[in-house]
Formats: structure tokens, C-alpha cells, sequence
């Protein structure tokens, strides 16, 4: 106990050496083959293997990021577990998710205790059991020397979508653009843009805008502008009024399109 105690402190101080600017927490670990850029944070007993971290990226207490990218300005909360994830800046995970082979967009805001793709099961086959048709050995050996079922299909969440908490979605999921997903649902087929889901299986409550504003958005994108023009756009995105952000981008784009024309 105290040798392992001690390998930690050593680890700890290599790991400082090696990240000056970075703050990391006791415990923690960055393999070789990860990639940290500047402000990052890793706090306590997490740790990070075959990750590319972008800038101002911070990694909260017990978390397990592997195989994964994550875009500047992310929070990961405590106890998150990420297995090839791709992460869109300004977004963030809370605590307790797990999340395998998904791609969020920017601007996510993902709830606590989600559970992201995990496998499938058979459900027309003899036996559900992966023992029968699966070489990963689930229960420790497998019947089968070959795949005989897709167990794995990719998730992709996109911009701007919010996940309440202990949201459930399957795998091969595809969540649009803004859409919003409400508490304890489970997600079995795509959620279209802008919509708004709930229930168990989830089903569509309502479109957040008009099919007009929605397609006006789509065609704006506006969570691929640069930082600056969010943030001077902030008051306009921050309101009800979602015509007066669609003007402000629309004469936005005139105004540089104008001067373009003229150099």
C-alpha cells in the first residue's frame, strides 16, 4: 500500500514536469500517446489515454477518457466515462455519463447520469447471448469464431443539442441540430432538428421553432461562427426573439460581402 502510494507521488511529479502549464490533480494520468494543449485541467484520479485534449479543455475528479477529441472550451464532470468520443467545442458532459463511439457537436449541454451507446443485443436470434455470436468474449469465451451481429453502430448528437439527465440513447442514434431531450428518456430512433422528446420510448412533444426559423438556423450554422461573433451576437441569442439573431447574421454577412466586393 505505501509502495503504490508513493508510485502515485512520483507519477504525479513526472506529470508536472511534463505539463507545466496544465493543472493536474493527484492520481491522475496522461499516457504517452495523448496530446494536451494549453489550459487544460485534470483533476484527481482521472485518467487519459490515446486523447487529443484542445485548449481550455478542464477534466473534473474520476473521469476515464479514452480514445477520444475534445474541442476547446469542454467540462467533463466527475466520474464521466468517454470511449471514442469526439466532443464540439463549448460543450459539456456532467457527472456519472458514460459515452461510447458517439460524436457530439458544439454548444452540448449533456446531463448527469446519461447513457450513451452501449451495444445491442439480437432481439430475433434463439438466445440474446453475445455467447453465440460474438468473438469479444463478454462472459470470458464465446461458441462463435466469428461476428454474426452488428453489436456497435456510431451515435452522432449534433449542435446545440441538450440531454436531460439520465437520458438513455441506442445505438446507431442520430440527434439533430438544437434538439432538446427530456429527463430519464429513452432515444430509439432519430430525434429531428429542433425538436423537443420525452418519454419512454421517447416521442416528439413539440418543434422548438417554426419549420421557417429552423430551416433559417440550419442555413446560418450559426455554432461554426468564430468565438468573436458569438460574442458580440450574445444579447441576440440570448432572447426570445429568434428573428432579430437571423437579421443581425443576415446584415452581418451582407456588410462583409460588401466589402469584399470592393478591395
Amino acid at each position: 500500500m505505501l509502495l503504490g502510494h508513493l508510485k502515485k507521488i512520483i507519477k504525479f511529479y513526472i506529470f508536472k514536469f511534463k505539463y507545466p502549464k496544465a493543472s493536474i490533480g493527484f492520481g491522475s494520468s496522461i499516457d504517452k500517446n495523448s496530446k494536451i494543449e494549453q489550459g487544460f485541467t485534470i483533476k484527481s484520479n482521472s485518467n487519459i489515454r490515446n486523447s487529443d485534449i484542445e485548449n481550455n479543455v478542464a477534466i473534473l475528479s474520476s473521469c476515464s477518457i479514452c480514445s477520444s477529441q475534445i474541442s476547446n472550451n469542454v467540462t467533463i464532470y466527475d466520474n464521466v466515462i468517454l470511449h471514442e468520443v469526439i466532443i464540439g467545442r463549448f460543450s459539456y458532459i456532467s457527472s456519472r455519463t458514460i459515452a461510447s463511439q458517439v460524436t457530439f457537436g458544439s454548444f452540448c449541454s449533456i446531463g448527469p447520469e446519461c447513457l450513451i451507446g452501449y451495444g445491442e443485443h439480437p432481439t430475433d436470434f434463439v438466445s440474446t447471448s453475445p455467447v453465440f455470436f460474438s468473438t469479444l468474449k463478454q462472459c470470458g469465451t464465446s461458441f462463435s469464431n466469428i461476428n454474426l451481429f452488428e453489436e456497435r453502430k456510431k451515435i452522432t448528437i449534433g449542435h446545440d443539442v441538450w440531454l436531460g439527465a439520465r437520458v438513455f440513447i441506442k445505438d446507431g442514434v442520430t440527434i439533430g441540430n438544437g434538439a432538446i431531450v427530456g429527463v430519464g428518456a429513452v432515444v430509439v430512433k432519430n430525434v429531428p432538428d429542433y425538436a423537443i422528446v420525452g418519454g419512454v420510448p421517447a416521442k416528439l412533444i413539440r418543434f422548438r421553432f417554426s419549420q421557417e426559423l429552423i430551416q433559417k438556423l440550419q442555413i446560418i450554422k450559426w455554432w461554426d461562427l468564430p468565438e468573436e461573433y458569438l460574442r458580440e451576437a450574445q444579447s441576440l441569442i440570448a432572447q426570445q426573439n429568434i428573428q432579430m439573431f437571423i437579421s443581425w447574421y443576415e446584415k452581418t454577412k451582407s456588410c462583409e460581402s460588401l466589402t469584399e466586393s470592393n478591395k
